[in-house]
């Protein structure tokens, strides 16, 4: 699904720079080997390496991995234990409560010394490339230093890495990795993020599959990644592939499906049943409606990168933050909100 990483970036990016990164980044005056992973394309499982990446002028090296798990007779790396027809869990015998001691020491620098934090991930990938949490944690850190295409090419190493774990009869369509079990959960997340940077650089399509994959693997979706497809089909422009999501989720509440229902069928020109769909969308959460009738929007004081409160302006507007635009693109779409969504919204002012 996902191709290898085409070459080794290490040249200088434009502009002033004090020390080795993107986008005016610096790792400081006195800036250490800050240790990179990128895929090569080898013949052999088990032959990837790691890139250093240093300071301009003191070049790079290559250093193979070690291998790891389990391997079958084909070479394939088994680190999935099927528990019955389409169930599996992920093992992962060599990560110790001592190799989680060192990811956790490295979570608690993530603040304080990024840099530092770094390290001790990307030692820990090395050892250990199954270890996802490490890889996930290595691509947050990059991320929040400002090396934003450092973490995607962690993230999609990451992937690529896990996807060449599983078993050559493996479905993402019928095959089950619940999230019930924890053991399943740092894949789920890792896929889920890299899903999430895909959508931020524009691959629609292929984020679409990530989150579509997410939705089959575990069907509860706790990360929720049924609203990120929503999402991603109005981008593509397909109000049927939303219905889709819609129908599957029939008796879900969640605010990207039921406006998303309404809008979608409106796109289709099914306005009746786009009304209806409004109806129960405005009753569930009044101020979506309104914040996207505003013509300004103020970012409320309780917007939380880490919850949000359900029914309330802060969940209002992320929901405009993050889907307005579909409804705003639509011809048509916020005259009809405001026909017969206006309503809904000033009995809930009385």
């Amino acid at each position: 699904m996902f191709g290898e990483m085409e070459g080794l970036v290490h040249e200088k990016p434009p502009g002033p720079q004090k020390g080795w990164g993107r986008e005016g980044s610096t790792l400081g005056a006195n800036p250490y080997l800050l240790i990179i992973p990128l895929a090569r394309r080898c013949r052999q499982w088990g032959m990837l390496t790691a890139l250093r990446l240093t300071p301009p002028g003191l070049g790079v090296y290559l250093k193979p991995m070690r291998k790891l798990g389990k391997s079958s007779s084909s070479g394939a790396i088994i680190i999935l234990r099927q528990m019955e027809k389409h169930e599996w869990i992920f093992k992962f015998p060599r990560i110790t409560e001592k190799v989680d001691d060192l990811l956790e020491e490295g979570i608690d620098w993530i603040d304080a010394d990024p840099k530092r934090a770094a390290s001790i991930f990307m030692n820990l990938v090395d050892e250990y490339p199954e270890h996802m949490d490490a890889y996930h944690h290595l691509a947050l850190t990059l991320e929040q230093m400002g090396k934003k295409e450092e973490a995607f090419a962690t993230w999609k190493l990451a992937i690529d890495t896990a996807l060449k774990l599983f078993p050559a009869h493996f479905s993402m369509e019928q095959d089950r990795l619940q999230w019930g079990f924890i053991e399943n959960r740092p894949f789920l997340r890792l896929y889920h993020s890299f899903g999430l940077q895909l959508m931020k650089r524009g691959e629609t399509e292929t984020a679409l599959e990530v989150f579509e994959h997410l939705v089959a693997l575990s069907p509860n979706d706790n990360l929720g990644a049924r609203a990120l497809v929503v999402g991603c089909r109005f981008e593509l422009k397909e109000p049927e592939g939303v219905l889709s999501v819609c129908r599957q989720f029939s008796d879900d509440a969640m605010e990207q499906l039921v406006y998303g229902k309404a809008l979608a069928l409106f796109q289709l020109g099914k306005v009746k049943e786009a009304r209806e769909a409004l109806d129960i969308a405005t009753k569930c959460y009044p101020l979506i409606a309104g914040e996207l009738l505003k013509t300004k929007h103020r970012r409320p004081n309780s917007v939380d990168d880490q919850r949000i409160t359900l029914g309330g302006p802060d969940q209002a507007y992320v929901y405009w933050q993050d889907q307005g635009s579909y409804w705003t693109g639509t011809p048509g779409a916020i005259e009809f909100l405001r026909q017969h969504g206006s309503r809904k919204i000033r009995k809930r002012e009385q």
